[in-house]
C-alpha cells in the first residue's frame, strides 16, 4: 500500500479534478464528510464543495495553500473501491484531519486502484494541522493501518535472498528489487529502502561469496530449455511494457514489463521471467528467477532472447485459473472488509456476499472467520453496526433465509455535478434524465 501527499492549493483545484473523473465515469466519489448544510444534499456541485472548504479554510488568513490532497493506491486490483475508502479514512482521522471536511473519490482509470483524499489543512479552530515530517507520518500511518512492519519485511527479504544461488550481484539486488525495495551500497554494505527509509542491512562481502560459489545446474538448464521451447509455441512472447500509475491518469515512469508466457510459467512452474529494457523500447535481455529450485539465470544462458520472437505457434493469451477453493482472509483483510460491508452496501447480506465473508453467532456474539482464527466482531465494529448485524441476524434466523433486502446503510446515497456554469448545469441535468448516466452514487 503506498500513500503520496500532493500539492497543496489556495482554491481547492483537488476538487475539481477528482469530481471531473466522475463524471467522465473514471471515478466515484464514495465519501462525503463533515460538509454540514452540503452533508445530506442529494446533489452536490463542486463549485458548493469548494467554497465550504473556502470558507471553513478562512477561520486562518495567514496559511496560504490550504488544500490538503492526498492519494493511496494498492497494487492492481488488490483492494476494492470499499475497502480502499475504509482505509483511506482511518488513514485520515491518523493524520489529523477526521474532524474536518474531506471527501474521498475512487479511481479507476489505472493499472492500481487508488482513492483520492481532499480536505483542508485548517482545524475548526483556525489553527493548521501539523505537518511535520508528513510524507513519512502519512507512509507510518498507512503501515499501522495494514499492520505491516518494514524492518521485519527487511529480514525477511535478505532470508530470501540467502536461499538462492545467483552468479552476479546484480542478479541478487534483483531478488531484493522484486521484494519491493530499493538498494544502495554505502561502504561496505547494501541498504535496503522502503518507504523512503533505511529498513535493513546487508554487508556485500556476502554477496560476493554468493556468486564466487554459483555453478550452473546444467540439468536445471535442460528442464527450463525444454518449458521455453514447448510454450513458447503457444502463449504469447511479446513483453508488454508497464508504468507506474499517476494521478493524472497519464503514462509516465517505465517499471518493467510482463508477457502471457511469462504468467503462465511463473503459475505452473514457479519460474518467473524478467525482461530487461529502457524507455518501454524493445527488451535487450531476460533473467529466469527459479523460485522453485532457489537459482537465478541468465536468460542467455537458457534460452536466446532472439528466439521468443522467432517462434510460431498459436500465440495464445493467458489467464491465471481462479481457483474454486474461497480464500481464507488474514485478519486485516477480514476487518476492512467487514467494515465495507456494513458502510458501503444497501444491505448487510449483500455486503457480506461480495466480500464472501464467513460470520456466524454464537451464544449472541457474532464471529467472522480468518486464515488466524475466528475474531469477534464486537472488536471491530461500532455499536450501530453491531446492531444492524444483530438485525440480519435475527431476520435470517426467523426466517431459515437469506433476506433479500436490508435497508441499514451507514452511508447517505449522494450525487455530485460537474464543475460548470449554471447554463450548462441546466443542460446536463436535463441529459442525465434522458440517460441517466451522470449521477453518482455511493
Amino acid at each position: 500500500m503506498r500513500v503520496k501527499i500532493l500539492s497543496s492549493t489556495s482554491s481547492f483545484n483537488g476538487v475539481t479534478y477528482n469530481t471531473n473523473k466522475t463524471q467522465n465515469e473514471k471515478g466515484e466519489l464514495t465519501r462525503l464528510r463533515n460538509f454540514g448544510y452540503l452533508q445530506d444534499t442529494k446533489d452536490v456541485g463542486p463549485n458548493e464543495v469548494k467554497n465550504f472548504l473556502i470558507a471553513h479554510s478562512n477561520r486562518n488568513s495567514i496559511v496560504k495553500d490550504k488544500q490538503f490532497h492526498a492519494m493511496i493506491s494498492c497494487k492492481g486490483r488488490e483492494y476494492s473501491k470499499e475497502e480502499l475508502t475504509d482505509i483511506a479514512h482511518e488513514w485520515i482521522d491518523k493524520m489529523g484531519y477526521g474532524n474536518n471536511p474531506f471527501l474521498i473519490v475512487f479511481h479507476k482509470d489505472t493499472a492500481n486502484n487508488h482513492v483520492h483524499i481532499v480536505s483542508s489543512r485548517i482545524d475548526k479552530d483556525g489553527k493548521k494541522i501539523n505537518d511535520s515530517f508528513e510524507k513519512l507520518r502519512a507512509q507510518e500511518a498507512i503501515n499501522e493501518i495494514m499492520r505491516l512492519n518494514p524492518k521485519l519485511e527487511a529480514a525477511n527479504a535478505v532470508g530470501k535472498l540467502r536461499e538462492f544461488n545467483f552468479s552476479t550481484k546484480a542478479q541478487g539486488l534483483l531478488i531484493l528489487e522484486n521484494l519491493g525495495f530499493k538498494v544502495r551500497e554505502k561502504e561496505d554494505v547494501l541498504e535496503l529502502i522502503k518507504y523512503g527509509s533505511v529498513q535493513g542491512k546487508l554487508p556485500l562481502s556476502e554477496l560476493a561469496q554468493k556468486t564466487a560459489s554459483f555453478q550452473l545446474d546444467k540439468p536445471r538448464v535442460k528442464q527450463l530449455k525444454a518449458i521455453l521451447d514447448r510454450y513458447s509455441k503457444v502463449y504469447s512472447t511479446n513483453p508488454v511494457a508497464l508504468f507506474e500509475p499517476t494521478p493524472d491518469g497519464k503514462k509516465k515512469n517505465h517499471i518493467g514489463y510482463r508477457s502471457d508466457l511469462g504468467d503462465f510459467i511463473k503459475d505452473k512452474f514457479g519460474v518467473q521471467l524478467v525482461f530487461h529494457g529502457k524507455d518501454a523500447k524493445t527488451p535487450y535481455g531476460y533473467t529466469l528467477i527459479d523460485h522453485t529450485h532457489k537459482i537465478i539465470f541468465k536468460g542467455s544462458e537458457v534460452f536466446p532472447l532472439q528466439r521468443f520472437f522467432a517462434q510460431e505457434g498459436e500465440n495464445k493469451s493467458y489467464r491465471a485459473e481462479k481457483s474454486s477453493q474461497p480464500k481464507t482472509l488474514d485478519p486485516i483483510s477480514a476487518k476492512v472488509k467487514l467494515q465495507s460491508a456494513l458502510n458501503d452496501f444497501s444491505s448487510v447480506r449483500h455486503g457480506l456476499e461480495h466480500h464472501s465473508l464467513e460470520i456466524e453467532q454464537k451464544e449472541g456474539n457474532a464471529y467472522l472467520k480468518t486464515s488466524q482464527g475466528e475474531l469477534a466482531a464486537k472488536d471491530i465494529l461500532s455499536p450501530e453496526q453491531q446492531l444492524a448485524l444483530r438485525e440480519y441476524f435475527s431476520e435470517i434466523g426467523s426466517t431459515r433465509e437469506v433476506p433479500t433486502s436490508d435497508t441499514f446503510d451507514l452511508v447517505p446515497v449522494l450525487s455530485i455535478a460537474d464543475d460548470v456554469d449554471d447554463e450548462a448545469a441546466h443542460g446536463r441535468k436535463r441529459n442525465k434524465k434522458r440517460k441517466g448516466d451522470n449521477e453518482i452514487t455511493r
